[in-house]
């Protein structure tokens, strides 16, 4: 009998082996999560401890931005390896694969499929809407997964008597659109185990916990803190109303930002919420979803740690974009502002005992080839991204990058590690110096004296374009 029992190991401990050839990967991507989270310091009342102990063990990247601060641009470009400008894909009703010359796009799970990999997904990976306008079922792009988990996306709503109960009248404010139905928040009576985020955790989980014959790249979305902000209500009692801290804003920011960039600002809304006092409300609803996010990530890791391929699985945890909440008087993303275009990116590499923060520029665009790097795959030569591997293997390593964040034709921005520029297609032009000014309170591109700095972002934001 102890002899079988031995071989038993013996085939099991091989078994595993196959698939530990190469190191498997679990993407985690939270959608608007901007970085109010503990390890990336944004906001010091974030209570997320299950992000913030994968953190310590990681190379956070302090400052990472998106390639288009909407969902379906953002993901598109970092899953296809290709920036909005060269996709032409800047909006959410845009499907990649309708653009001319991308209809045989190979995706990022698709690249490590045909390099020997098993796919899953669960939650909102890529932006593709399915289902009833309430709660929108988000699958991904067919065929860029082998197992996938089509959910219903966010958490459970509440009872219709308890929606709007923050008594806002968006309409009175000139507020159109979506926006007025899904701005909403309330802490519902649901055990987290009915929310479909933690079904989309608990998916992937499970996934991962099976038998594989070879290494597995699986993707996991998480829909909160996407709006509205409707999550079980011991997550909104973790923080009190009294105490919450809002955003620091300066009056009249939007003096110097020009036409477009007042039209882009969410203002009807901003006043609705500072006229019926509900700012602090508000905050308070996006924290405690975000905690709620992070307990779902935790379930998943938690499970990820208990297998058999903890030791061997690269985890990539990041959202989608920021979200302003108030600051330039402006409530969601689509901007081009520091808020919107920021977005929390770590890499935990089991390989890699080094762990730490970068402060470097990078952007989600180098997600697509640092993957290929770190896993060893062979390079793909057609990607607009960099592998950022030598920062995860130093993080202070040399690195002089620019990162880009498209809204439209003609309407780009581009931050170094000092300024951020953004030129709007009328011409109008935003410079801030990051140094002395890390809220963009200031537009500098007037003054004469930064002309050349001026010419320098015209010169860079051309070549990225090309």
């Amino acid at each position: 009998m102890k002899k079988y029992l031995i071989v038993l190991i013996l085939l099991v401990n091989v078994f595993v082996g196959l698939a530990q050839e190469k190191p498997n990967v679990l993407l985690i991507m939270v959608d608007d999560m901007n970085d109010w989270v503990g390890a990336f310091e944004g906001n010091q009342q974030a209570i997320t401890p299950n992000i913030d102990k994968l953190a310590e063990k990681s190379i956070v990247f302090k400052n990472s931005y998106c390639s288009a601060a909407l969902c379906n641009p953002s993901r598109t470009s970092m899953l296809t390896g290709y920036n909005p400008s060269t996709t032409g894909v800047y909006g959410n009703n845009e499907v990649f694969r309708e653009m001319e010359g991308f209809e045989n796009t190979i995706t990022l799970p698709q690249y490590f499929e045909q390099n020997g990999y098993s796919t899953a997904a669960a939650g909102k990976i890529f932006h593709n809407a399915r289902g009833g306008k309430e709660e929108p079922k988000h699958g991904s792009d067919p065929g860029s997964f082998q197992v996938e988990r089509i959910g219903n996306a966010g958490t459970v709503y509440p009872d219709a008597k308890y929606r709007h109960s923050h008594g806002l009248n968006l309409k009175e404010y000139g507020v159109k659109g979506s926006f007025l139905r899904s701005f909403d928040w309330y802490g519902t009576d649901t055990k987290d185990e009915e929310n479909n985020d933690w079904k989309s955790a608990e998916f992937c989980a499970d996934y991962i916990n099976q038998e594989h014959e070879k290494p597995f790249f699986v993707a996991c979305g998480i829909f909160k803190p996407h709006l509205p902000w409707y999550a079980p209500k011991k997550y909104f009692d973790l923080y009190n109303l009294d105490e919450i801290q809002l955003p620091e804003v300066l009056e009249n920011d939007l003096a110097d930002v020009g036409r477009m960039g007042n039209n882009m600002a969410k203002k009807g809304v901003h006043k609705a919420v500072l006229d019926a006092n509900k700012w602090k409300e508000a905050v308070r609803a996006y924290l405690a979803n975000i905690s709620f996010a992070d307990a779902c990530i935790g379930e998943l890791l938690n499970s990820l740690n208990k297998s058999p391929y903890a030791t061997n699985t690269i985890v990539v945890l990041m959202g989608d974009h920021g979200w302003h909440l108030g600051e330039k008087e402006h409530w969601s993303k689509n901007v081009l502002w520091e808020r919107a275009a920021k977005t929390p990116l770590l890499i935990f590499d089991p390989r890699n005992k080094e762990s730490g923060v970068s402060t470097k520029i990078v952007s989600l665009i180098d997600v697509y080839p640092t993957l290929i790097d770190l896993c060893g795959l062979p390079v793909k030569d057609d990607l607009d991204g960099k592998s950022i591997k030598t920062l995860l293997n130093n993080p202070n390593n040399k690195w002089n990058e620019v990162a880009l964040t498209s809204k439209a034709v003609g309407m780009h921005s581009l931050r170094s590690e000092h300024y951020r520029y953004t030129v709007y297609p009328d011409g109008f032009e935003e410079l801030y110096n990051h140094t002395i000014d890390p809220n963009e309170w200031t537009n500098i591109a007037n003054d004469k004296a930064n002309e050349v700095i001026l010419q320098r972002f015209r010169k860079i934001l051309k070549k990225k374009l090309k």
